[in-house]
């Protein structure tokens, strides 16, 4: 190739054709992507000014889906608190219809005896021996040996001690037995006289000189409190509380009022003892009847007892804790993607790519307790106090969670703003981006056709300029 001469002519028309076609390759390659910058080798300054805006707007647009997040998660909570709100408001129409309402008895069925049970006697062991006149007798002298021991036990109580001596007398053994806190022991007409200092006490007298206390007229046999009255109660006494099934009382075993207060203890469902000398049985709850059996022994009426009259309040005393329960499970649903901003979570949106721009949504716990509703607890509706208690409570409520719509609806709208304005952020970043790397396709249009017609025209030169060269070969 290097050894064929053209004409310069010729090169002329030649090189305009190659320049015109390089044209025309790099207009057909505008036209085909769109854009006048296709890579740094076009335009380096447009090309990686144009990445980086592209790219900041790529990073915008992912933050999108959180800045999308938060804005249903502050929404959901938004709608969160105007329920409980509603919840709110529907537990102060309930309480102010319990005070329209009259109130009913909080005081439990009362039943009382009409017979006065009488104290029992103290347990008392009185010695028959008359021969004790002088105190200062030998104990040995009533055939005691030296070194036996002579007990007393009351109740339950730690026994007390005597040991005999070869000098103790009967006033030693007086006063050693009368040493125990729990009883008394006296010389008196020639007998000892042991009483217990109260009247729920047994006494026992013993000791390894038992065999010889028949010397001072006292019994080994344990004595116990005595009262004739309640000894001679026969039958049961049977205690029923509503369907339930009925105690029952064997008044036959029992001889002492100490041992009838323990058996009236151990009822269950209800409150009996003996009061000021008669015998009270009161039921737990205001709610409870009580069925009496072989109650005329103690002086109480048998057959059923009806529970205190009940007014609606307690009706509309569950109502409202119902509300309560609902508030809590209400404020435990208003989550989303896993946040609850009534719950006591926390929400943190990033709104630029470096993370330097951001808004902390601080959660709260609007459940009832959070809100400060106490339950309201049984039969407390029945007395107006209460009920304004709860009230009071509950208008305090509705002030926070307003206060706290507030703010949410203030978050909201921030988070809101920020992503119009991120999303316009995007659009100008890529209208940016576009307006220094987009073609003209217009314009690149009409370069090609001017560009076809530039190389029709070189063509017809190239041609003509060969025509030239042709006409020496006419002259042979």
């Amino acid at each position: 190739m290097a050894d064929i001469s053209l004409s310069n002519a010729v090169r002329s028309n030649l090189l305009s054709l190659q320049n015109t076609a390089t044209l025309m390759g790099k207009t057909q390659k505008n036209l085909a992507t769109g854009l006048k910058v296709n890579s740094a080798l076009d335009d380096p300054t447009a090309f990686f000014t144009a990445s980086s805006l592209n790219s900041r707007a790529g990073d915008l647009n992912r933050l999108l889906d959180s800045v999308g997040n938060a804005v249903q998660t502050v929404r959901a909570a938004d709608e969160g608190i105007s329920a409980i709100t509603k919840l709110v408001e529907t537990a102060q129409a309930t309480a102010r219809q319990a005070l329209q309402k009259p109130a009913g008895s909080t005081t439990p069925t009362t039943l009382t005896g009409s017979v006065t049970i009488a104290d029992d006697t103290a347990a008392t062991i009185t010695g028959t021996v008359s021969t004790l006149n002088n105190t200062d007798n030998l104990i040995t002298d009533l055939g005691f040996t030296d070194t036996e021991t002579i007990t007393l036990t009351v109740g339950n109580n730690t026994a007390t001690t005597f040991t005999i001596g070869t000098a103790s007398t009967v006033a030693d053994l007086v006063s050693a037995l009368d040493a125990d806190a729990n009883a008394s022991v006296a010389l008196t007409n020639g007998a000892i006289v042991i009483t217990a200092a109260n009247n729920t006490d047994s006494l026992t007298v013993g000791g390894t000189a038992s065999a010889d206390l028949g010397a001072l007229g006292l019994d080994t046999t344990t004595v116990n409190p005595t009262n004739s009255q309640v000894a001679g109660f026969t039958g049961t006494l049977s205690v029923q509380v509503n369907s339930g099934t009925a105690e029952t009382i064997d008044l036959s075993t029992i001889s002492t009022r100490a041992d009838l207060e323990t058996a009236l203890g151990a009822l269950t469902g209800v409150t009996a003892s003996i009061t000021s000398n008669v015998v009270t049985i009161t039921a737990a709850n205001a709610t409870d009847s009580l069925t009496i059996a072989g109650g005329d022994e103690v002086g109480i009426d048998n057959g059923t007892t009806e529970a205190p009259y009940k007014s609606d309040r307690a009706t509309l005393e569950t109502e409202f804790n119902n509300l309560r329960s609902q508030i809590d499970q209400l404020a435990s649903d208003a989550s989303y993607n896993g946040v609850n901003l009534l719950n006591g979570d926390s929400l943190s949106v990033i709104f630029n790519e470096d993370g330097s721009s951001s808004l902390s949504v601080t959660g709260v716990t609007f459940n009832a307790s959070g809100l400060g509703i106490s339950e309201a607890s049984t039969d407390s509706f029945q007395t107006n106090t209460n009920i304004n208690t709860s009230l009071s409570e509950l208008d305090t409520a509705i002030s926070t969670l307003r206060q706290q719509a507030s703010t949410f609806g203030s978050n909201l709208s921030v988070v809101e703003v920020r992503q119009h304005f991120t999303k316009n952020l995007i659009n100008t970043l890529e209208t940016g981006a576009a307006n220094l790397t987009l073609a003209d396709t217009n314009l690149e249009g009409a370069n090609m056709l001017a560009l076809q017609t530039r190389q029709q025209l070189s063509t017809v030169a190239l041609t003509m300029a060969n025509q030239a060269d042709q006409a020496v070969l006419r002259l042979f």
